[in-house]
């Protein structure tokens, strides 16, 4: 059902973020630009090497804006609080619900009644290409395919500087997809002995092992590269929808 887009997935907890200085706060943490948000859009957090530490789907709210975590709601409001030091802010945790629709539409419910089970989720997002933050942690925005995620010319906020330096400059490492052709664990991924990356996820589905990996830009797709113990074939990212179409799967 999710991958013919039918269906939504529901994901408990949001954070309201208020206070009078709410607007200056969330511009100056956030990758994203909050005088063009009109409706829900995807924000990052960044550290001052650039390097993805949160990420959330941001939402305008009358008394400030609602952040739906990617990850967990303890570790973005940890990420948040980091930053306050004479702001006038206030961070709530809210009973409220990220409604993710297969189609791509976000909304904010109190419920999460008849969504998708959440453990289909993370298949569900490795075959369409929906960032889970343990995938992209730790990585610049433009290796892990984020840059529409970052608003140029918005001012300072953490991590902005890095950006500014890399606009329209190709970093060395693209996220990929891996086929398994002989299963291995997560680890670093070799082409005729040279690192050229690693495994950032694997994941046995009804399709076959597929899994994310982050490798070196100059490695052409179709390349089979190994690691840990493991054998892939490197593929599009996100997945061409071939891999999956006219099939079922036996769970």
């Amino acid at each position: 059902m999710a991958l013919r887009g039918e269906g939504f997935f529901a994901f408990p907890g949001l954070l309201l973020l208020k206070g009078p200085d709410a607007f200056g706060f969330l511009q100056g943490q956030g990758t994203r630009d909050l005088r063009r948000l009109e409706g829900p859009g995807g924000v990052l957090f960044l550290n001052h090497r650039g390097q993805i530490e949160e990420a959330a789907t941001l939402f305008p709210h009358p008394e400030g804006f609602l952040l739906a975590p990617w990850g967990t709601l303890k570790g973005l409001r940890a990420r948040l609080e980091r930053y306050i030091v004479f702001d006038q802010v206030v961070l709530e945790e809210l009973p409220l619900y990220r409604l993710l629709h297969a189609d791509g539409r976000e909304e904010v419910a109190q419920g999460g009644e008849g969504g998708l089970p959440l453990e289909v989720f993370p298949l569900y997002a490795l075959l369409k290409g929906v960032p889970l933050l343990e995938d992209i942690r730790g990585e610049l925005p433009q290796s892990v395919g984020l840059l529409h995620l970052v608003d140029y010319g918005k001012g300072c906020y953490v991590g902005q500087e890095i950006m500014a330096r890399t606009e329209g400059k190709e970093v060395p490492y693209r996220l990929v997809g891996l086929k398994g052709l002989k299963a291995g664990e997560v680890g670093e991924l070799f082409l005729e002995g040279r690192r050229v990356g690693e495994i950032k996820r694997l994941q046995r589905t009804p399709f076959g092992l597929l899994g994310l990996g982050l490798v070196r830009r100059e490695v052409p797709l179709g390349s089979v590269v190994t690691g840990g113990g493991g054998e892939y074939r490197l593929l599009r990212y996100p997945f061409e929808e071939g891999l999956w179409s006219g099939q079922r799967s036996s769970a």
